[in-house]
């Protein structure tokens, strides 16, 4: 009979798996007009956007209470989101990756809706988004296609974020966590002759082809970079890596997420 320990860490572990991907957040700060009149339907309009978001795959959309309860700490208003600093403040302050922030104007009977995506980190505009329409309905109806555009240009989720551990073919064990803004730590152990344990932390980087890795460890040094490769639920990779006794042959290395992220 398996123990309660086994039992807690098999269920623990499946958890991990089953957990969400690391999902991009969005944070929609409003629509701003110059037309008076319009100032009953903006709030309207952005709300609708957030909730067309939301069935967006990949897309986390900030709650709208949330957001005001942060303005209202940060004492803002909601008008006026062309000041980068404040869009970045905003941003940061409700942990979203990316913001939108929009703007409606009018020309004779045409209303023109612009919403422009904003990265948090850096404050650059990724994408803007236009929508031209003469009646409620064309709002409505184009809507999904609009929030779709305003999402267009937003950077893939990280799908390394987390705890992965993968074993080297007749050496080593690894047990690498991914963080933001590029820093990692490393363990590995060994049962060999020569076993021990070491870790240490370093930095990783990737596109769409190469994962690179670079960490000190205890006594030595790890240099990675390989082509990588997910399976179809993204809870693992593989990557080749050189062989423990420091040839020159690589060895295919396949990593499970243990762990996903905190």
């Amino acid at each position: 009979m398996k123990s309660i320990k086994t039992i807690i860490a098999t269920a623990a572990l499946f958890a991990a798996l089953l957990a969400p991907l690391s999902a991009q957040t969005v944070a929609v700060l409003g629509f701003e007009s110059d037309d008076f009149c319009l100032d009953s339907r903006t709030g309207t309009m952005s709300d609708l956007l957030s909730d067309e978001l939301v069935r967006i795959d990949g897309i986390t959309v900030v709650e709208r209470k949330r957001i005001d309860r942060v303005l209202e700490e940060m004492d803002f208003q909601m008008s006026g989101w062309t000041d980068a600093k404040t869009v970045k403040a905003a941003g940061r302050m409700v942990n979203a990756d990316c913001v939108i922030t929009g703007s409606v104007s009018t020309l004779g009977a045409t209303l023109y809706v612009t919403a422009r995506m904003v990265e948090v980190e850096s404050a650059k505009v990724l994408h803007s988004a236009k929508m031209t329409c003469v009646t409620w309905d064309d709002f409505t109806r184009q809507l999904p296609q609009f929030a779709r555009e305003c999402v267009k240009k937003m950077p893939s989720p990280n799908r390394f974020l987390g705890t992965w551990e993968g074993e080297v073919p007749g050496g080593s064990v690894y047990e690498i966590t991914f963080a933001e803004k590029g820093s990692c730590t490393v363990k590995t152990s060994s049962d060999g002759d020569f076993g021990g344990a070491e870790s240490g932390k370093g930095t990783y980087s990737y596109d769409k082809n190469f994962l690179r890795i670079n960490a000190r460890l205890s006594s030595s040094r790890l240099s990675w970079r390989s082509v990588y490769k997910f399976n179809g639920e993204f809870n693992s990779f593989n990557i080749l890596v050189p062989k423990d006794d420091g040839g020159e042959d690589l060895v295919r290395i396949s990593f499970v997420r243990t762990a996903g992220t905190e």
